[in-house]
Parts: C-alpha cells; structure tokens; sequence
C-alpha cells in the first residue's frame, strides 16, 4: 500500500483512467499490430538494411528458440523476428528426424530466421539449397518462405568448436569468408551471421571479419561481444559493437546482458545498435519484448502478469507443437529460467527440472500456487 492508502495497481489503474498511462495488461495483451511505435532515437541502420530500426530479435539457444516459445512471445508481442534453435547443416542434409523440429518456422514464418551450423563447408550451402526448395510446398513443415538463414560463427561450446564448427570458424577468416560466398550462392533471401568477439581481445582482427563477412554476402550480423571462451558472468564488451556499428558498412544487431528495461535502454542508446537480440530473459519473463515496447511508449509502462496461466499455456504450446521425444527435455529448460519469476524460486525450479513428464510438471505448479496463491499474479515495471 501506498502513503494514500491506495495500493501500487489501484494508482496506475487510476492514472491510466486519467489518460497518464496504458491501461496495464493481463498475460494476455495486445496483438503485435497495437503495440507501441518504436524508439524515437534513431539507431544507426543503413538504408539498405532488410529490417526496421530498433527491431528486437529472439537469440537462437539450444533446447529453447522452439517454435512453442516462439508462439508464446508472439501472443505477448513486441517480437519482431526470432531465430531457430542451432541446427546442424548436415543433419538436414541427411535428413535426420529431429532437423524438421529444430527447422519449424511456425507460427509466422515471415518472422523467423534459421540458423545453421556446420564444419564442412560443402554441407551449408546443400542445405540452404535444399531449404529454398522448401519454401512454400504443401505439406511440408518448413510452410510459407522465411525472413532469412543465420550462419552460426558464435557457438562456443566444445563439442561443436572442436569438430570446427561455431566460433571456430573465425580462426581461419578466408575460410568463413569463402564459407558465406558458397551459402550466398545458394541461398535468395536474407543472409546473416552471428559473432563473438573470436578467441583474442583485438578489435581490430574483429573489424576486419565483420568487413570480410560484409564484402562475400552477409547482408548483417549479430555480435554477442565475449570472447570464445568467456563466460556469462562477464559483461560483454559493448563498447565494440556501438564501435562496429559506427564503422561497418552493414547493420549490426547486439546480443547480451539484457535483463531489464534499464539494461535495454543504456545498451541501445549508447551503442545505438540496428537492433537488439535477448537470449534467455526471453525464456525468464516471455512478456520482456512487450514489456520493452510499452517501456518506449511511455517510461511509466508496466504489465501484470498471471504466472500460473503463463506457466501452464506453455507446457500447452510445448505438448502441441513439439515432437515427444523434445517435450520434457525443453520444458525442463524452459522452467530452468522461468522459476526466477517465483518467491520459492529453487524450490518450484528443482520440482520442474526434476519431474518425470508435462502433467507432473502441471501438478507441481497447481500445488506451488496453492501453497503460495500471492505468487500468481504479479507486476513488472522494469
């Protein structure tokens, strides 16, 4: 309660009456088309950059970019364009069973990117190939053409640099540059790369990649500015993307360390990057790009939402849209983030992580939220 008496929701209920502010929102809140403009500083995009300025972009993230996450921040809204989980060229080559599930460009294909890794270089652009004759046949589960394709140069786990994949490609830049020209080829839509920082701190050596990237096809790139080997708990080197977004002549979108409004704005107006990607804040709060675009509008934005209800159309989503053998796997993860919103946050995590199967999942947060009904509804302002 307020010095007035009046609670936090009852003042912002009556100033969104008095036109001070949105009414707030429900979990459920308005459709994309009805959100807020965007920003009104203008990020340094040039002319020909094939998004608009200030767009908001969904990272790719093993075991979680999904399509059931992806719909679930479409309802919310805000998203503008969501990558893929990391899928390997190869495996769609081949065509393993699980490559059609990572490959999903559902719900709104036009807004979704795949990315693609691989340690051969003949295998990107064969599958690239065989994704563009995809593109809009009946039946397949590819649907309608997406916005583009992503080239993983970022992925530093071990497994994938040491068969030569991911980040290990910007150890050898010529053979990363003849990598994109061969996928350019192959490839007539958009064509991205993501980035880290390589294996040295040397702005430099990373300048003149992104430039070979720019110079052999890649129409933009993604930087999440850490080294290859550098772990989260660092801050990223921000200061080299507002640096590249000055200096390169194609669009640079930046990814990390954004887990707030707060964090959002200081991040897009120092480095007033093309746009921006968010990792895993999407899976803790799927209501963050909403949220961010109401923060735009107004500074005094705020969105209440039912964490049960949330929690629950998820596991929905993930039953409906995923294959059985992904079900459990990527709602466990999903929870792994999710429970931070919770009070009793490593006790509800180690009942989800640990359950057995969805409908567990569903009676341990029925119980959680019977024991702790405060926690269902709550209020985010930043």
């Amino acid at each position: 309660m307020g010095a007035n008496g009046a609670s936090i929701l009852e003042r912002l209920d009556e100033r969104a009456r008095e036109g001070d502010l949105p009414e707030r929102s429900s979990s459920r809140i308005d459709s994309p088309s009805t959100m807020p403009e965007k920003y009104s500083i203008s990020p340094r995009t040039p002319l020909d950059a094939p998004f608009p300025a200030g767009s908001l972009f969904l990272a790719p993230m093993v075991a979680l970019s999904h399509r059931a996450l992806r719909e679930l921040l479409l309802e919310f809204g805000g998203l503008d364009f969501a990558y893929t989980e990391m899928a390997s060229a190869g495996a769609a080559v081949s065509g393993s069973p699980y490559e059609d599930c990572y490959l999903d460009s559902g719900p709104d294909p036009s807004k979704v990117v795949y990315q693609l890794y691989t340690a051969k270089s003949e295998r990107l652009p064969e599958a690239l190939a065989m994704l563009k004759d995809r593109q809009g046949q009946t039946g397949q589960v590819f649907g309608p053409p997406v916005f583009g394709a992503d080239i993983n140069f970022g992925c530093a786990a071990p497994h994938i640099t040491r068969s030569g994949g991911g980040a290990a490609w910007m150890r050898d830049p010529e053979k990363a540059f003849a990598l994109v020209r061969e996928a350019r080829s192959a490839w007539d839509k958009h064509l991205s790369a993501k980035i880290r920082l390589g294996q040295e701190d040397d702005y430099d050596a990373l300048a003149d990649f992104v430039r070979g990237l720019a110079e052999a096809g890649i129409e933009y790139v993604a930087v999440h500015p850490r080294l290859e080997g550098q772990k989260f708990r660092r801050q990223g080197r921000w200061d080299y993307v507002a640096r590249l977004v000055q200096e390169m002549p194609i669009p640079i979108v930046g990814n990390g360390d954004i887990r707030s409004w707060s964090d959002y704005r200081k991040r897009r107006d120092e480095a007033q990057p093309a746009g921006i990607m968010i990792g895993r804040e999407a899976a803790r709060r799927p209501w963050i790009f909403a949220l961010l675009r109401g923060k735009e509008r107004n500074p005094a934005f705020s969105m209440e939402i039912d964490l049960r209800a949330t929690a629950l159309r998820m596991l929905d989503l993930i039953e409906e849209r995923l294959i059985e053998e992904f079900r459990l796997t990527r709602a466990q993860r999903f929870f792994f983030y999710y429970a931070d919103n919770f009070s009793y946050a490593h006790y509800i995590k180690w009942k989800l992580v640990n359950a057995s199967d969805l409908d567990s999942m569903r009676r341990e947060l029925d119980a959680y939220f019977k024991e702790v009904p405060t926690d269902r509804m709550k209020v985010y302002i930043e």
